[in-house]
C-alpha cells in the first residue's frame, strides 16, 4: 500500500452511502476528476484523462458530509490517497481510495448556503457570549 496527501477537485459520480464499520460510521462515494488544458497550437480547450477513486469520510466529517453531498455535486477533497491491492479470480487488482480529512463544495460550479456547526467551546475570536463574528 502506498499513500500520499493531496487535494483533488472533482465530481461525485455515485449516490453516496453511509455504513457502519465496527463502532465507526463511514460516508462513501466515488469521484471523477478530469484535467482540462488549452492546446498551445490551436488554443482549443481539451479534456485529459480522468482519475476515478473512492472517497471515504469517517466520524464527524462523514456525519456532516452525509447531509450535504449528492451525486453530481462538484467537490474539493483533501486527504490521504492510497492504493489498495487485492486478489480476485486469481488476478491482482488495484483500486484507489482517498481517506478524506476535509471536503467542501466547488463554489466555481455551484451555489451553497453555509450553516455553521455549533460547539460548546467559544471559537477563537468569539465574543464573551460565545457568538462568532457573524452572531451565529
Amino acid at each position: 500500500m502506498n499513500e500520499t496527501h493531496t487535494t483533488v477537485r472533482g465530481t461525485v459520480i455515485t449516490d453516496p452511502t453511509t455504513r457502519r464499520v465496527g463502532d465507526d460510521q463511514v460516508f462513501t462515494f466515488r469521484v471523477a476528476s478530469n484535467s482540462r488544458y488549452q492546446d498551445r497550437l490551436t488554443g482549443e480547450w481539451k479534456t485529459g484523462g480522468t482519475l476515478y477513486f473512492s472517497a471515504n469520510c469517517w466520524g464527524r466529517l462523514g456525519q456532516r458530509a452525509s447531509g450535504a453531498l449528492c451525486k453530481g455535486d462538484g467537490v474539493i477533497l483533501h486527504g490521504r490517497l492510497l492504493t489498495n491491492e487485492y486478489e480476485r479470480d486469481g488476478r491482482i487488482m488495484r483500486d484507489l481510495e482517498m481517506r478524506v480529512s476535509a471536503v467542501g463544495p466547488d463554489l466555481s460550479r455551484m451555489d451553497v448556503t453555509v450553516r455553521r456547526a455549533r460547539t460548546d467551546a467559544p471559537a477563537e475570536g468569539a465574543g464573551v457570549d460565545g457568538a462568532g463574528v457573524d452572531g451565529a
